[in-house]
């Protein structure tokens, strides 16, 4: 496997492991030190030995044996014993410093590398248009950010073990040879026959897990329903049903893993049987070649060494097998950057002047039948507050979303005063809009945090007069006001508490644009009548759209547009607009 393609046809993530190149060169330099320092260290049990046994002799040893029985021979038996032991001394313990050193800075370029890769995902997430999540299953988005991504970042550890094992069997090798090279080539034949053993087995292992990890997504997809679902199971009594559900999918994984871990497991003990023969096959081979004791000993000890590097090489690669679906997944986020594109534009936009005008404008779903927007055409006139009336699904979250920018038409154009939408530079155009609706959530912050989300200096006292103007004046009898913390998405509050917080947020932005989505649904009507109010003391320069079931809710709105299946059917005043009318009058019909 060659060091920089373990990721193999996952190309960002093999780009990104080329920005770790230097590290192998470091790796490799401490691997073949401590290597070296341990492989000496063991040679020299050659003389310490050869002083009780007197085994050869200087003159009948040739080569590296040779020199270290001269070696051994100019000093005395005690002298010998004293300056050997203390050089495997001095050997143990300069690699148990080079040791430490490996490790450390192992375990720090593991942390850098798993620091880009979730990064990376994160800016992938967040360059990717609104229309990616619309489409992606979030339980798989979860486990790749919370599973997937850290196996990929372990790749990077796997691999500098590799290369240090490496550098230590590359060392042994060499010592090896120099004290027998006829047992080095029975060694070598061993490892040839064990090598290809192992790639059968990676082979299987990679494939299984691919398996796992579709098994898994379908599990996280269990998990996540059986959390956001809680409400409907319970509605519907389908606790049972689900639990079942649930024991299934988690059976899939749980026989998922088993085959994974018994191809695994096995790999191991047979690799290990096939090195205990290859150790007996060694010892008889020097005894009937007639091996002198020194040299059989350091050859065991150096072949007994080399063991544990050559199975972390071997466990290393069944690793990257079985992580190879962790690859792809992370692999297959990282090439959704900008796809689809987020929204950019040139032209600068300092405010709204005129209006905002829907010019045949068609959007659809690619997983739907029709459009839910067919050739749309209206304006939203600077300084009015227009009334979005239709029934649920008819397209009027589909024009907010299209306003924002988070969805792009399929035809048509959206102008602003004049110019197309799609040419104004998207920080300028949101920095003007302020959006509150049912399901904006917040963030797991305090409530300041909350109300001045997106614009963090926002003065305190703006804060202040934001909550009260969105009937946020419960916020006062909280113990510690606007620093309490409102939980994960806000959910230590209530319904009308945090859409009041929604609004208060909006507010404070003080926008050219003002968006309220169902803001009000969830809010008593006392406290709407409020809202309204404060509403209608803005900025008469402000531009302001409203969605909502509530009569009482548009009924301040200058102008209105009334959606049917996609489709304009009615613009004009509010007060002349029909729908209205029978929205107000409580008559069913197609707004309702």
């Amino acid at each position: 496997m060659k060091p920089l393609n373990f990721f193999g046809s996952n190309s960002n993530l093999a780009t990104r492991s080329r920005r770790y190149l230097w590290t192998a060169f470091v790796v490799t330099f401490l691997a073949l030190a401590i290597g070296l320092l341990e492989g000496v260290g063991v040679s020299l049990l050659i003389p310490l030995l050869s002083t009780f046994t007197a085994s050869f002799s200087a003159a009948s040893s040739g080569g590296a044996l040779g020199l270290i029985q001269r070696f051994a021979e100019g000093y005395s038996r005690n002298e010998r014993l004293l300056i050997v032991s203390s050089v495997i001394f001095a050997f143990v313990v300069l690699k148990s410093i080079f040791q430490v050193l490996a490790n450390t800075f192992a375990a720090w370029v593991e942390g850098r590398v798993g620091q880009d890769i979730r990064c990376a995902l994160s800016d992938s997430l967040h360059s990717v248009g609104y229309s990616f999540f619309l489409v992606q299953e979030p339980a798989r988005l979860i486990n790749i950010l919370a599973t997937e991504s850290w196996k990929a970042s372990d790749a990077i550890r796997i691999l500098l073990n590799r290369i240090a094992a490496i550098a230590a069997i590359l060392v042994f090798s060499v010592l090896l040879l120099l004290v027998s090279w006829r047992l080095s080539l029975i060694v070598l034949a061993g490892g040839l026959i064990a090598r290809w053993v192992q790639q059968r087995t990676d082979a299987r292992i990679r494939e299984l897990s691919n398996a796992t990890v579709s098994a898994n997504q379908l599990l996280a997809d269990q998990m996540l329903f059986t959390i956001f679902g809680a409400r409907i199971i319970r509605l519907f009594h389908s606790q049972r049903a689900e639990h079942s559900r649930f024991e299934t999918v988690s059976d899939g994984v749980r026989r998922s893993i088993l085959k994974g871990a018994l191809v695994y497991s096995t790999q191991g003990p047979l690799l290990e049987a096939m090195h205990g023969v290859l150790f007996l096959v060694v010892l008889l081979t020097a005894v009937f070649t007639g091996v002198s004791l020194p040299v059989l000993a350091a050859f065991l000890v150096l072949m007994n060494r080399v063991q544990p590097h050559l199975r972390l090489l071997e466990q290393s690669a069944a690793s990257l097998a079985a992580a190879a679906g962790s690859f792809n997944e992370v692999e297959w986020l990282l090439k959704m950057r900008d796809n689809p594109p987020a929204p950019r534009g040139e032209l600068a936009f300092t405010g709204l002047r005129n209006a905002i005008e829907f010019d045949k404008v068609t959007f659809e779903y690619g997983d739907r039948g029709e459009p839910v927007l067919m050739d749309a055409s209206f304006e939203l006139r600077h300084g009015r507050s227009t009334a979005l009336i239709g029934a649920s699904g008819v397209g009027k979250s589909t024009v907010i979303n299209l306003i924002c920018r988070l969805l792009e038409p399929v035809s048509g154009t959206i102008k602003v005063d004049g110019q197309p939408l799609s040419r104004i530079k998207i920080s300028d155009w949101l920095n003007a809009i302020a959006i509150a609706g049912q399901d904006i959530d917040l963030i797991d912050g305090t409530i300041a945090e909350n109300i001045s989300y997106g614009r963090p200096n926002t003065e305190r006292t703006k804060m202040e007069r934001a909550a009260r103007s969105a009937g946020a004046g419960f916020v006062n009898d909280l113990p510690q006001g606007l620093e309490t913390l409102v939980g994960p998405r806000g959910l230590s509050l209530s319904a009308g508490e945090r859409q009041r917080i929604g609004i208060a947020r909006a507010l404070a932005r003080e926008p050219d644009i003002l968006i309220l989505d169902e803001a009000t649904n969830a809010i008593d009507h006392e406290t709407e009548t409020g809202i309204i109010e404060a509403l209608q003391n803005l900025p008469e320069s402000m531009t302001i759209i409203v969605i909502s079931h509530r009569p009482s809710t548009i009924a301040f709105c200058d102008d209105a547009v009334v959606l049917n299946r996609g489709r304009v059917v009615e613009t004009g005043p509010l007060s002349s607009v029909f729908s209205y009318r029978t929205l107000e009058a409580g008559i069913p019909g197609d707004t309702e």
